[in-house]
């Protein structure tokens, strides 16, 4: 069974992760996205995804961070299988 609107919320709040967890989306944004999150188990694993590396990066003073290249391009080609779908 098909949730309507599923899809276009799901690609909308891929789009939005980081501002989520940055605290940069307005409390609508947030309450559209919090309420996909909860039938989406993707949504809600990129969620805590980005909060944990908000954590890791407050614990390590700011400094900037470097990922290895392979990280990157696994991130990049899951993300752009998820958008082909």
């Amino acid at each position: 069974m098909r949730v309507p609107g599923h899809s276009a919320d799901h690609q909308w709040s891929q789009q939005h992760l980081s501002h989520y967890a940055e605290g940069d989306l307005p409390a609508r944004a947030r309450r559209r996205l919090d309420r996909h999150a909860l039938d989406c188990v993707d949504c809600e694993r990129g969620l805590r995804a980005m909060r944990a590396l908000r954590r890791v990066l407050a614990a390590d003073g700011g400094r900037a961070v470097s990922a290895p290249a392979a990280i990157m391009d696994r991130a990049r080609a899951a993300a752009a299988g998820r958008q082909s779908r």
